[in-house]
Protein backbone atom coordinates (compact mmCIF):
# COMPACT_ATOMS: atom_id res chain seq x y z
CA UNK A 1 0.00 0.00 0.00
CA UNK A 2 2.82 2.12 1.29
CA UNK A 3 4.51 2.12 -2.48
CA UNK A 4 0.87 2.72 -4.10
CA UNK A 5 -0.48 4.86 -2.90
CA UNK A 6 1.44 7.75 -3.99
CA UNK A 7 1.56 6.76 -7.39
CA UNK A 8 -2.22 6.61 -7.22
CA UNK A 9 -2.03 10.33 -5.55
CA UNK A 10 0.45 11.59 -8.55
CA UNK A 11 -1.77 10.56 -11.09
CA UNK A 12 -4.61 12.60 -9.24
CA UNK A 13 -7.73 9.60 -9.42
CA UNK A 14 -10.19 9.07 -7.54
CA UNK A 15 -10.31 5.99 -6.31
CA UNK A 16 -10.76 2.65 -3.26
CA UNK A 17 -9.02 -0.26 -2.79
CA UNK A 18 -10.55 -3.08 -1.60
CA UNK A 19 -8.13 -6.23 -0.39
CA UNK A 20 -10.10 -9.45 -0.58
CA UNK A 21 -8.77 -12.81 1.32
CA UNK A 22 -10.37 -15.99 1.81
CA UNK A 23 -10.52 -18.14 4.73
CA UNK A 24 -8.52 -21.71 4.53
CA UNK A 25 -11.64 -23.73 4.13
CA UNK A 26 -11.53 -24.24 0.60
CA UNK A 27 -8.46 -24.28 -2.00
CA UNK A 28 -7.18 -20.60 -3.23
CA UNK A 29 -9.24 -19.09 -6.09
CA UNK A 30 -8.31 -16.16 -7.29
CA UNK A 31 -10.81 -15.30 -9.95
CA UNK A 32 -13.83 -16.07 -7.27
CA UNK A 33 -11.88 -13.37 -5.02
CA UNK A 34 -11.95 -10.90 -7.96
CA UNK A 35 -15.27 -11.57 -8.54
CA UNK A 36 -15.91 -11.18 -5.41
CA UNK A 37 -13.65 -7.80 -4.88
CA UNK A 38 -16.33 -6.17 -7.97
CA UNK A 39 -19.48 -7.34 -5.68
CA UNK A 40 -17.83 -5.55 -2.41
CA UNK A 41 -16.63 -2.54 -4.34
CA UNK A 42 -19.67 -1.72 -5.94
CA UNK A 43 -21.71 -1.63 -2.37
CA UNK A 44 -20.01 1.26 -1.60
CA UNK A 45 -19.48 3.27 -4.59
CA UNK A 46 -20.71 2.99 -8.02
CA UNK A 47 -16.96 2.40 -9.92
CA UNK A 48 -16.78 2.57 -13.43
CA UNK A 49 -13.56 1.43 -14.05
CA UNK A 50 -12.05 -1.80 -11.99
CA UNK A 51 -8.17 -2.69 -11.47
CA UNK A 52 -7.78 -6.21 -10.80
CA UNK A 53 -4.34 -6.42 -8.75
CA UNK A 54 -1.97 -9.60 -7.56
CA UNK A 55 -0.93 -8.32 -4.26
CA UNK A 56 2.50 -9.15 -5.31
CA UNK A 57 3.20 -6.72 -7.78
CA UNK A 58 5.20 -3.03 -7.54
CA UNK A 59 3.93 -1.26 -10.95
CA UNK A 60 7.37 0.86 -11.85
CA UNK A 61 6.14 4.08 -14.01
CA UNK A 62 3.51 6.40 -13.20
CA UNK A 63 2.60 6.89 -16.70
CA UNK A 64 1.03 3.30 -16.04
CA UNK A 65 -2.53 5.21 -15.90
CA UNK A 66 -4.82 3.04 -13.22
CA UNK A 67 -8.28 3.78 -15.30
CA UNK A 68 -10.08 2.30 -18.11
CA UNK A 69 -10.45 2.83 -21.70
CA UNK A 70 -12.59 1.29 -24.50
CA UNK A 71 -10.94 -1.90 -24.37
CA UNK A 72 -9.66 -4.05 -21.23
CA UNK A 73 -6.53 -3.33 -20.53
CA UNK A 74 -3.34 -5.41 -19.45
CA UNK A 75 -1.63 -3.38 -17.04
CA UNK A 76 1.11 -5.68 -16.01
CA UNK A 77 2.63 -6.76 -19.55
CA UNK A 78 6.68 -6.05 -17.88
CA UNK A 79 7.34 -7.63 -15.24
CA UNK A 80 11.10 -8.20 -13.54
CA UNK A 81 10.72 -11.88 -13.44
CA UNK A 82 10.03 -12.53 -17.16
CA UNK A 83 12.92 -10.07 -17.53
CA UNK A 84 10.29 -7.59 -18.56
CA UNK A 85 9.06 -9.26 -21.53
CA UNK A 86 5.56 -10.66 -22.13
CA UNK A 87 5.45 -14.46 -22.09
CA UNK A 88 2.56 -14.64 -24.17
CA UNK A 89 0.43 -12.86 -26.19
CA UNK A 90 -2.68 -14.24 -24.57
CA UNK A 91 -1.43 -13.54 -21.28
CA UNK A 92 -4.47 -11.23 -19.24
CA UNK A 93 -3.24 -11.76 -15.95
CA UNK A 94 -1.09 -9.94 -12.89
CA UNK A 95 -2.61 -6.23 -13.15
CA UNK A 96 -5.61 -5.49 -15.42
CA UNK A 97 -8.11 -2.34 -16.29
CA UNK A 98 -11.93 -2.96 -17.66
CA UNK A 99 -14.88 -1.13 -17.24
CA UNK A 100 -17.44 -2.00 -14.61
CA UNK A 101 -19.64 -2.46 -17.57
CA UNK A 102 -17.00 -4.34 -19.87
CA UNK A 103 -17.32 -6.64 -16.49
CA UNK A 104 -20.98 -7.40 -16.57
CA UNK A 105 -20.68 -8.01 -20.06
CA UNK A 106 -18.07 -10.14 -19.94
CA UNK A 107 -19.95 -11.93 -16.66
CA UNK A 108 -16.59 -11.66 -14.62
CA UNK A 109 -14.17 -14.11 -14.26
CA UNK A 110 -14.58 -17.81 -14.09
CA UNK A 111 -15.74 -18.99 -10.68
CA UNK A 112 -14.27 -22.69 -11.17
CA UNK A 113 -10.76 -22.05 -10.62
CA UNK A 114 -9.64 -23.47 -7.70
CA UNK A 115 -5.89 -23.61 -7.35
CA UNK A 116 -3.03 -21.77 -9.07
CA UNK A 117 -3.38 -21.33 -13.01
CA UNK A 118 -6.08 -21.13 -15.56
CA UNK A 119 -8.40 -18.23 -14.72
CA UNK A 120 -6.48 -15.80 -16.93
CA UNK A 121 -5.93 -17.35 -20.05
CA UNK A 122 -10.12 -18.21 -19.26
CA UNK A 123 -10.86 -14.83 -18.87
CA UNK A 124 -8.76 -13.36 -22.25
CA UNK A 125 -11.16 -16.50 -23.77
CA UNK A 126 -13.89 -14.31 -22.50
CA UNK A 127 -12.68 -11.12 -23.76
CA UNK A 128 -12.35 -12.37 -27.14
CA UNK A 129 -15.46 -14.50 -27.58
CA UNK A 130 -16.95 -10.84 -26.83
CA UNK A 131 -15.06 -9.38 -29.71
CA UNK A 132 -13.09 -7.49 -27.44
CA UNK A 133 -9.67 -6.81 -27.71
CA UNK A 134 -6.91 -6.35 -24.83
CA UNK A 135 -4.94 -3.54 -25.32
CA UNK A 136 -1.31 -3.11 -23.55
CA UNK A 137 1.06 0.55 -23.19
CA UNK A 138 4.62 0.13 -24.39
CA UNK A 139 6.68 -2.10 -22.26
CA UNK A 140 8.63 0.64 -21.01
CA UNK A 141 5.68 2.18 -19.28
CA UNK A 142 3.89 -1.26 -17.60
CA UNK A 143 6.84 -2.62 -15.91
CA UNK A 144 6.09 -4.03 -12.87
CA UNK A 145 8.27 -5.54 -10.19
CA UNK A 146 7.10 -9.01 -8.51
CA UNK A 147 7.34 -8.94 -4.79
CA UNK A 148 9.58 -12.27 -3.75
CA UNK A 149 7.45 -15.43 -1.99
CA UNK A 150 7.05 -19.13 -2.50
CA UNK A 151 6.02 -20.50 -6.16
CA UNK A 152 3.03 -22.34 -5.60
CA UNK A 153 2.05 -25.19 -7.55
CA UNK A 154 0.11 -25.22 -10.59
CA UNK A 155 -3.54 -26.66 -10.56
CA UNK A 156 -3.55 -30.10 -11.88
CA UNK A 157 -7.12 -29.43 -13.10
CA UNK A 158 -6.65 -25.82 -14.87
CA UNK A 159 -6.59 -27.61 -18.43
CA UNK A 160 -9.97 -29.66 -17.92
CA UNK A 161 -11.14 -26.78 -16.49
CA UNK A 162 -10.31 -24.45 -19.51
CA UNK A 163 -12.41 -26.36 -21.52
CA UNK A 164 -15.21 -26.58 -19.05
CA UNK A 165 -15.53 -23.44 -18.78
CA UNK A 166 -15.33 -22.28 -22.30
CA UNK A 167 -18.45 -23.97 -23.05
CA UNK A 168 -20.43 -23.02 -19.86
CA UNK A 169 -19.45 -19.82 -19.39
CA UNK A 170 -22.65 -17.82 -20.16
CA UNK A 171 -23.76 -18.96 -16.16
CA UNK A 172 -20.44 -19.33 -14.58
CA UNK A 173 -19.05 -15.62 -12.97
CA UNK A 174 -20.84 -12.83 -11.23
CA UNK A 175 -24.41 -14.76 -12.44
CA UNK A 176 -23.68 -17.09 -10.26
CA UNK A 177 -21.10 -15.76 -7.55
CA UNK A 178 -21.94 -16.89 -3.72
CA UNK A 179 -19.99 -16.36 -0.76
CA UNK A 180 -20.57 -14.98 2.51
CA UNK A 181 -18.79 -12.25 4.39
CA UNK A 182 -16.88 -12.66 7.63
CA UNK A 183 -15.62 -9.18 8.14
CA UNK A 184 -15.37 -6.01 6.21
CA UNK A 185 -12.97 -3.67 7.40
CA UNK A 186 -12.76 0.36 6.40
CA UNK A 187 -9.24 1.86 7.27
CA UNK A 188 -8.37 5.07 5.81
CA UNK A 189 -6.00 3.29 3.09
CA UNK A 190 -8.14 -0.04 1.72
CA UNK A 191 -11.16 -2.10 2.85
CA UNK A 192 -10.33 -5.55 3.94
CA UNK A 193 -12.87 -8.23 3.52
CA UNK A 194 -12.45 -11.54 4.84
CA UNK A 195 -14.75 -13.91 2.70
CA UNK A 196 -15.77 -17.93 3.11
CA UNK A 197 -16.33 -19.10 -0.79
Amino acid sequence: MHHLHPILQRQQIDYGIYVIEQTFSKPFNRAKLFNIGYSEALKHNNYSCLIFHDVDLLPLNDRNMYACSQQPRHMSSSINIFRYNLPYAELFGGVSAISAAQFRKLNGFSNRYFGWGGEDDDMYERVKKQRMSITRWPMHISRYTMLSHRKETPSEHRFEQASYTADKEVGDGITNLHYSVISSRPSPLYTHVIVEL
